[in-house]
C-alpha cells in the first residue's frame, strides 16, 4: 500500500477547519457554544433562499442541471457580462482543484503568498506542480515581491483579496501595476471570497480585467455573505475562452440543484444582504473598541473577520475560549503563533467573545 498513493501526496498541507459546535459540546461537556471560528453567516440563508430550497425538496429525485443555467444567467445580470463568463463550483475551492487540473503539469510554478489561505498551495502540489512563495509585507499581499518572483516556469499566481486571515486587501493602483507586469502567459487567480464585505473605496475592480480579455479568473463564494455554506456553492469570472477550458475538467452534475435554486434567490435578497453587511460593521466597530481597551494589538478588517496579536500561544488562548463556550481559529498554522481570527458576529456573540476574551487576560 505504501508505494501505491502518488509521491506528491506525500508533501500535500493537511486543511483544518474549525471546531465544530457539536464536537465542542460533547469533547468539554459544556453548553451555550458559538462558533466563530469560520467566517460563516450568523444569519444563516436568507428567507428567500430557504423559500427556493424548501420549495425543491420534491425534485431531489431529478439530476440538476449540468450547465447551471439559471445562476449563470442570473450572474451575468449582476455583473453585466454573459453566461459563458462564469462556471459554477460545488465552492470556489472545487474551481480552485479545476484551475489547477487544467493548467498545471509538472514542474510548473505558481506564485502564492505566506500566511495566506491554504488551498492555493494544496491545489498545487496535488498537481505536482512547485509553489514559489512571496512573504506579505505589513501584514498585506506584496504584489511587488510576487511579481519579482515569474519566470519562464510560473503558471499560475493565486492572489486573496481580502486575504484570510488577516483580513487586509491590495487596491487598484497596486493591481494595475501588478498586471502591468505580468506576462501574457501567466494567469492570475483572485480569490475574492470576502469581496461583498469590504467598504474601502479602493478595492481592486479585478473584474474589469476581465472584461479586458487580460488571463485573469475572479473567484467567487455564496458562502460567506450569503450563508450557503453547507450547500457548497462558488463561481468563478473570466474570458469565454478560460470558461471553456475549465469546462473540459468539470465535472457532471457537480452542484446539487438546492444549491443553485437556492444561490439564485440569494442574489435578489438584496435587503438580506443589506442586513449582513450593516450587523458586519457594527460588529467590528464594537470589536474594535473593546480590543482596544484591552490593550490587544488588532488589524482594521475589510472583510467579516478580525485578525488579533493575543501575545501568547495561540493554541492556549483557543482552549480558553473554548473551555468558555467561545470556539474561535488559532493561526498557528497560518504561520502566526500568537494571533487568533475571529469571526465577526451578532452583537450577542460579539459580546460574549469579548467577555471571555478579558476572563483569559
Amino acid at each position: 500500500m505504501e508505494n501505491l498513493p502518488r509521491k506528491s501526496l506525500q508533501s500535500l498541507p493537511e486543511y483544518i477547519p474549525g471546531k465544530q459546535v457539536d464536537e465542542v459540546v460533547k469533547e468539554y461537556k459544556i453548553e451555550n457554544v458559538i462558533k466563530l471560528a469560520s467566517n460563516e453567516n450568523p444569519f444563516g440563508p436568507s428567507p428567500k433562499a430557504l423559500e427556493a430550497i424548501k420549495k425543491n425538496l420534491t425534485s431531489l429525485n431529478i439530476y440538476p442541471d449540468q450547465h447551471h443555467h439559471i445562476l449563470r444567467e442570473a450572474l451575468s445580470q449582476k455583473y453585466s457580462l454573459t453566461k459563458e463568463n462564469f462556471i459554477i463550483g460545488n465552492g470556489s475551492d472545487e474551481i480552485m482543484l479545476m484551475i489547477a487540473q487544467t493548467f498545471l503539469s509538472f514542474g510548473d510554478e505558481v506564485i502564492i503568498s505566506s500566511h495566506t489561505f491554504s488551498m492555493y498551495e494544496f491545489v498545487t502540489k496535488l498537481m505536482d506542480g512547485v509553489a514559489i512563495v512571496a512573504d506579505l509585507k505589513n501584514f498585506s499581499y506584496d504584489l511587488e515581491a510576487m511579481q519579482s518572483k515569474i519566470s519562464k516556469k510560473t503558471k499560475l499566481i493565486f492572489l486573496c483579496n481580502p486575504n484570510n486571515p488577516t483580513g487586509t486587501i491590495f487596491t487598484s493602483d497596486q493591481f494595475e501595476k501588478f498586471m502591468r507586469n505580468v506576462p501574457e502567459d501567466v494567469l492570475v487567480i483572485v480569490d475574492e471570497a470576502y469581496s461583498e464585505f469590504v467598504d474601502s473605496s479602493d478595492f481592486a475592480n479585478t473584474i474589469d480585467y476581465v472584461k479586458r480579455g487580460r488571463n485573469v479568473i475572479v473567484l467567487k463564494t455564496f458562502s460567506k455573505a450569503y450563508g450557503l455554506a453547507g450547500l457548497r456553492i462558488g463561481y468563478a469570472i473570466s474570458t469565454p475562452k478560460i470558461i471553456k477550458t475549465l469546462n473540459l475538467v468539470k465535472m457532471p452534475f457537480n452542484v446539487n440543484r438546492l444549491a443553485i435554486f437556492g444561490a439564485v434567490e440569494a442574489l435578489k435578497d438584496i435587503d438580506f444582504l443589506e442586513k449582513v453587511l450593516k450587523n458586519n460593521i457594527e460588529g467590528k466597530e464594537y470589536l474594535y473598541r473593546e480590543l482596544q481597551k484591552l490593550k490587544l494589538q488588532f488589524l482594521k478588517t475589510q472583510a467579516n473577520f478580525i485578525f488579533i496579536d493575543v501575545q501568547r500561544d495561540c493554541d492556549e488562548v483557543f482552549i480558553e475560549l473554548i473551555r468558555r463556550g467561545v470556539i474561535i481559529r488559532p493561526l498557528k498554522t497560518f504561520g502566526f503563533p500568537k494571533a487568533i481570527r475571529v469571526s465577526i458576529g451578532k452583537k450577542e456573540q460579539n459580546e460574549k467573545f469579548i467577555s471571555s476574551l478579558k476572563d483569559c487576560f
